[in-house]
């Protein structure tokens, strides 16, 4: 686990999603012009949006710069002290490298994302208003519908489709009862095998050999965006995925392509691409291969020739820019994976994450279960009076795990949205189902028990990561561990909480109740509010 030391500014730490405006510009007229605005539109989508999102509600580390936490901690000072932190600092690690008129424009374009108006007066650095003189924090449709400059590419573009046509010889079907106790020498599934164990049982390299192995083979990856895969291996063919949702086919041996063929769509900059354009798993079943696109599209591919079979969108609403990062699964015939950034470009907050499964031969979905507790559902008091628009995030961007003999499937969910308490509304609310485990029916998609490891989480210290599933005996026990740390055991049978142990210093929590397992948090965690700084050990690192 990477240790790491973060100060969590309490004025920004929030997404920005429930302060959005439905409808047009809310704000007052700007001190900036419309020329501005349009230019600073365009530096933007250059300089920012691959961090900050072109909607400007950030993602990662990139904080939100619109809407209620943003407006919060800005709305006392001046605009002459936002654009001396616009160019103080950016881009990362590039800050004052841009020409002033530039950040100027950025600045902006800033305040029109949050309401503001353009007038007739121009925009200098030394602008004395207030932020909150000007601007609401409530975002304009032009921006909530991420309209930046368009992009300009600069790589070469690359055709679309299968471009290497080929076919695996002598492919046998996956069946259910090789994804129960898959071959020595397959890896048929994100972490190998159901349970999550990420363990190769075979033995022919060990510490005896192992310095003398030697490289047989290199294979270059797809240019641009960013990759994150687990190579998938059946009968001695590796599948890849890459940018541009580039499947692949190979021989594990000699590193010779098989087939390829790219889905879509094609990315136009070089460099790594935010931490939504990522697919870490595959999964095989009888004939086909799956794969769940970063833009949320479910794909089956002839495992054997590279084929499309068919395409099915995991997004109901057409208007979301949600994402699927986590990959797939495949569980009794049915295809399951998860979403994240659930509510992006929704217009009345009715949108929400869910994980769903769908028919392995026709793509049709079978079942979705909502991530978060709403009204009238167990668990749905933890939102206090929040009506369900605004009940948000508690995505699932990691595969889950599966008990057969239990018939059960585990997956970690994320922190609530906004991720600070004080925004979201929620007072002391537990948030359920957010940075919980659930135990769902593969089959119908019934929750069965959940278990919130982190209630009203508030530093984006989510508990989202995999379910290792381990036999103690006669215990089935179910382990996971978040970003505060805390390796979690848990009964997987019933959720019964039965241990922890901190595997790092962590001050996030006071206490831990032994018999429960319910954390206490500090007290300046629980009484934050905007434009505070607190500091957390672990910070936002990952297991």
């Amino acid at each position: 686990m990477r240790k790491t030391h973060l100060l969590v500014s309490a004025a920004v730490a929030a997404a920005a999603l429930l302060g959005v405006a439905a409808h047009g510009q809310q704000g007052r007229i700007g001190p900036f012009t419309a020329e501005q605005m349009e230019a600073g539109r365009e530096a933007y989508g250059a300089n920012c949006a691959m961090c900050h999102q072109a909607n400007m509600m950030g993602a990662n580390d990139a904080l939100p710069l619109t809407g209620s936490a943003f407006i919060g901690a800005w709305k006392d000072r001046t605009i002459q002290q936002l654009y001396d932190k616009v160019h103080g600092s950016m881009p990362l690690g590039r800050g004052g490298s841009l020409p002033e008129k530039t950040y100027v424009d950025i600045v902006a374009f800033i305040l029109h994302g949050n309401g503001a108006n353009p007038g007739g007066k121009a925009l200098t650095p030394d602008t004395s208003d207030k932020i909150g003189s000007v601007a609401t924090g409530l975002t304009p449709r032009d921006v909530l519908n991420g309209r930046a400059r368009p992009q300009v590419p600069s790589v070469a573009p690359i055709p679309l489709g299968q471009v290497v046509k080929g076919e695996v010889k002598n492919y046998t079907p996956v069946t259910d009862a090789m994804l129960r106790n898959p071959p020595d020498s397959d890896w048929l599934m994100y972490r190998r095998n159901y349970q999550g164990w990420s363990y190769s049982p075979l033995k022919q390299i060990d510490t005896e050999n192992v310095g003398k192995l030697q490289l047989a083979w290199t294979w270059q990856l797809p240019e641009g965006g960013t990759t994150e895969i687990t190579p998938i291996i059946h009968d001695g063919v590796m599948y890849l995925s890459g940018s541009s949702n580039t499947v692949q086919a190979m021989d594990a041996k000699t590193g010779e392509l098989i087939w390829e063929n790219r889905l879509g769509p094609a990315v136009t900059h070089h460099g790594p691409g935010d931490s939504t354009v990522e697919t870490r798993s595959l999964a095989l079943y009888d004939n086909y291969l799956y794969i769940a696109t970063p833009q949320a599209d479910l794909y089956a591919l002839d495992a054997r020739t590279g084929k499309t079979v068919w395409k099915t969108p995991v997004i109901d609403n057409p208007k979301i820019r949600g994402n699927n990062t986590g990959g797939v699964m495949v569980i009794n015939g049915k295809v399951l994976t998860g979403l994240n950034h659930c509510n992006y470009g929704s217009e009345d907050g009715n949108d929400h994450c869910y994980i769903s499964a769908y028919d392995a031969k026709t793509g049709k979905r079978v079942w979705k279960f909502t991530t978060v507790a709403l009204k009238g559902q167990p668990g749905g008091d933890s939102w206090g009076d929040l009506p369900d628009a605004k009940r948000q995030g508690a995505d699932t961007w990691i595969a889950g795990t599966y008990d057969p003999e239990l018939n059960t499937t585990y997956w970690g969910t994320a922190q609530a949205k906004p991720w600070r308490r004080d925004l979201r509304g929620s007072g002391a609310g537990d948030t359920d189902y957010a940075n919980s485990t659930l135990a769902l029916d593969p089959d119908t998609g019934k929750l069965k028990w959940w278990y919130n490891h982190a209630p009203g989480e508030s530093l984006d210290l989510d508990e989202v990561f995999e379910r290792v599933l381990v036999d103690h005996g006669d215990e089935k026990s179910l382990l996971t561990i978040g970003k505060v740390g805390i390796l979690w055991k848990l009964d997987r049978v019933t959720g019964k909480y039965l241990n922890h142990a901190e595997t790092v210093f962590q001050n996030v929590f006071d206490k831990i109740d032994p018999k429960t397992g319910r954390p206490t948090y500090r007290k300046d965690i629980l009484n934050q509010s905007v434009d505070q700084w607190h500091s957390s050990v672990p910070g936002r690192g990952r297991p």
